[in-house]
């Protein structure tokens, strides 16, 4: 090997070993705010591990500059002393095993000698199947991660390159020069599609807050709207007792009980009009409530509720307008096309839960597939986001949520731990 192609091959794996390294040390620590840092420290870390492989390549040096390489990448990450050397044992461990393995494989199993550089890329592929299953097992908010589907594909992927270049290593009549490029190109690729699939996930995730900024705007507006009505309805109450009472107190006076019953029974009516359906005090519940349950009520839907909790909840207004407006806007749909169209909805809270049912009748078949509703709408594009959202704001909580269809009505059971 020249001492040009040396080095080149030597800083062409630290490079690949550096970034494959970085996405382990996204698992344990926390970027740093200023990127650049990160930066610097990959650059160092990669001068002082090939600096060293190319002058001495002693494996106790070896093994000292890859170990201080580590601590140089965990340097400007954020997080305790403890988690960075957790992260760097991890890491020095795992890449002794995975290059033992290579070595391995291609001086004994392929009956390979000239193994050095093959065993360094293929190590560094082994690495990175490494990285992928560990990600899938210690990422915290699953959110982030890619789905079962792409994950595999993925794998299967990375796995078809490995053994493409397992193929092109024991072609013997390929140059040194060769196999490292063919070899290097198949992890760079992997590397790249990696990287792609990231943005990708970023991407969905900015499209869901947008939809979840959407959808907490639509909320805030129905409480606002609620609380519209409620005023003007009181107002329009005050201004009309006066000329109530009047009237009462005439129809006494000459003594028409009927008329006086019947005007009672008229008044008593329209006061309910204007009695909150909700009343607990807490004013993220009863201002979403009193719209939707108002709204059911609007459309000819008798609703039978029954509520019982405290002022205060350990949930947010906006998680609580996200679960109770879907749910009970999908509700009053499915109540269309019904003779007779009913809502049940109980919410109540004991031993540090909230448990919340919501039954409605429904004219339309609903489909469940693997405990998700399939939208009936004929555009099911631009439809089933409610259940959906309902779900992705239960994560935040320990949760069980259980759907229940009789034929004729419909249920949504639901136990959230505050």
């Amino acid at each position: 090997m020249s001492g040009l192609y040396k080095i080149l091959f030597i800083v062409f794996t630290e490079i690949l070993r550096v970034l494959v390294t970085s996405r382990f040390a996204d698992l344990f620590l926390e970027r740093p705010d200023k990127q650049y840092k990160r930066f610097i420290a990959y650059i160092v870390s990669v001068c002082i591990t090939s600096l060293e492989y190319y002058f001495f390549n002693v494996t106790w040096l070896n093994l000292l500059s890859t170990l201080l390489g580590l601590f140089i990448i965990a340097f400007p990450y954020v997080g305790k002393i403890k988690k960075k050397i957790q992260f760097v044992l991890y890491v020095l461990a795992i890449s002794c095993v995975l290059d033992i393995g290579a070595y391995v494989l291609l001086s004994s199993t392929l009956d390979y000698e000239n193994y050095s550089e093959s065993a360094s890329i293929l190590s560094l592929f082994f690495l990175l199947v490494v990285q992928l299953i560990a990600r899938r097992v210690l990422i915290k908010n699953k959110d982030e991660e890619l789905s079962d589907a792409h994950w595999w594909q993925y794998i299967i992927t990375l796995v078809i390159c490995i053994a493409a270049s397992l193929i092109v290593i024991m072609d013997h009549s390929l140059s040194q020069l060769s196999l490292s490029v063919v070899a290097g190109s198949f992890l760079i690729i992997n590397l790249i599609i990696g990287y792609l699939f990231e943005d990708l996930i970023k991407t969905k995730q900015n499209e869901y807050e947008n939809l979840m900024l959407k959808e907490q705007a639509r909320a805030y507006e129905k409480e606002l709207l609620m609380q519209q009505e409620n005023s003007d309805a009181m107002k329009a109450f005050r201004h009309d007792i006066k000329h109530h009472l009047t009237q009462m107190a005439a129809l006494n006076e000459e003594g028409k009980t009927e008329q006086l019953d019947k005007y009672i029974h008229e008044f008593a009516d329209s006061l309910e009009e204007i009695v909150p359906i909700s009343f607990t005090g807490n004013i993220g519940v009863d201002g979403v409530l009193n719209f939707m349950l108002q709204k059911a009520k609007d459309k000819g839907i008798k609703v039978n509720s029954r509520i019982v909790i405290p002022e205060e909840l350990e949930i947010s207004v906006f998680d609580m307008n996200i679960i109770l407006g879907n749910l009970l806007e999908n509700a009053i749909e499915a109540n269309e096309g019904v003779m007779e169209p009913r809502i049940d909805f109980l919410m109540k809270y004991a031993k540090e839960s909230l448990f919340l049912e919501i039954s409605n009748t429904h004219a339309n078949s609903i489909v469940m597939n693997k405990d998700e509703m399939v939208s009936s709408k004929s555009n099911k594009n631009m439809h089933g986001y409610g259940v959906r959202n309902v779900k992705k704001v239960l994560t935040k909580y320990e949760h069980t949520i259980d759907f229940e269809d009789t034929g004729d009505v419909f249920s949504v059971h639901i136990m959230m731990k505050l």
